[in-house]
């Protein structure tokens, strides 16, 4: 097929053409800056990356900012659209940015697939369009709920605005819990979650390395140690959204989510073996007071995800299941090795990033 993709340098984008490709499709990628573009495509196998076609353009403005004769050109030539371009972004100063590029932007997005006659339309959105709800279901949530940031609200509103183009294409929104690693190699490209916590165990480590064995101290993690947090590869997500084009159901809501999530304590103790740092420890926020003012601010950044790291949350996933199941691909079952392979992709990136400064230097 020949697929239209959104985000395709982001994280799940440039995944998600990585596995389309290796499938035989051909993608055309909408992208701002094409040093990006190169990046990615030099990361495709030889072989792939003639099928892989840059689109200059941005969600901010008509028709996507298409050049015209470009826009001439894949006029009946697009089977399906996937759009996972998004503000990700949790501070309310940003709310009206975010509506914006999320709600306007898909405006864009459904005339510029309207007009190239796409066939199937797939939105990428989050689990989290739920709102402050602790059951998740793959239907469309009312956009009255109680959301807890300006993020899931807009994306909420992306849903009804999706669901309702369905009489101009197939329309599927498949919806990720919070993506992760590669399942095999623990490759990301992401900030979010996890990655805030591997990120504070590495810093504190590094703390803990310049004083004496006799005044190491154990460090506090504000978290509720029997919640789970809903993580998914992104090799997972990326198969049930390829699985989507030939086997997805139009008007259809798929939540891509994980059916056995790992506690937060199951987490930080796969985290402090895959570190060998063993000098911290989970703490409720009920006791937030007691710590000390170090430790307050080293808690400062995983703040922001509070209530996802902290809040059990039940998906149900059956329309993902069976997709996965005509398919013939086995369901997401997260144990502590892949948990660990995902650890130490985040520490060899972090190996190679510095090596590579090194080298410059």
């Amino acid at each position: 097929m020949n697929i239209f993709i959104t985000g395709g340098t982001g994280f799940l984008g440039s995944n998600l053409i990585k596995r389309l490709v290796e499938q035989g499709h051909h993608i055309y990628a909408l992208v701002r800056n094409i040093k990006k573009f190169d990046a990615l495509v030099q990361k495709l196998k030889v072989e792939h990356q003639a099928n892989v076609h840059p689109v200059e353009g941005e969600l901010t403005k008509a028709l996507l900012g298409i050049d015209s004769s470009k826009l001439q050109s894949l006029i009946g030539q697009i089977d399906a659209v996937y759009h996972t371009a998004a503000l990700l972004s949790f501070d309310e100063n940003d709310r009206e940015a975010s509506f914006e590029m999320n709600v306007e932007g898909t405006k864009r997005v459904l005339d510029f697939a309207e007009l190239v006659q796409a066939k199937k339309f797939f939105h990428v959105s989050t689990a989290y369009t739920l709102g402050n709800r602790t059951e998740g279901i793959e239907s469309l949530y009312p956009l009255e709920s109680t959301f807890i940031n300006s993020y899931e609200e807009s994306k909420c509103h992306v849903e009804h605005l999706v669901m309702a183009a369905n009489d101009r294409f197939e329309v599927m929104i498949m919806r990720p819990a919070i993506i992760i690693g590669d399942s095999q190699t623990g490759e990301a490209e992401t900030t979010f979650g996890l990655y805030g916590i591997l990120r504070t165990i590495e810093l504190l480590k590094k703390k803990a390395k310049r004083k004496p064995d006799h005044e190491q101290e154990i460090f506090h993690l504000l978290m509720e140690k029997d919640s789970v947090s809903n993580i998914v590869p992104v090799d997972y997500v990326t198969k049930v959204l390829a699985l989507g084009l030939a086997y997805g159901k139009s008007n259809t809501i798929y939540n891509i989510t994980n059916p056995a999530p790992p506690t937060n304590k199951e987490v930080l103790d796969t985290v402090k073996e895959a570190f060998d740092f063993h000098a911290v420890e989970i703490t409720s926020y009920e006791k937030k007071n007691s710590l000390s003012s170090r430790e307050q601010k080293m808690n400062e950044p995983l703040e922001v995800f509070k209530d996802y790291l902290n809040r059990s949350i039940v998906f149900h996933d059956g329309n993902t299941r069976e997709l996965l199941q005509q398919g013939e691909e086995k369901h997401l079952r997260m144990d502590k090795e892949m948990l660990l392979r995902i650890v130490h992709g985040f520490q060899t990136r972090k190996e190679q990033a510095a090596n590579q400064v090194l080298v410059s230097n």
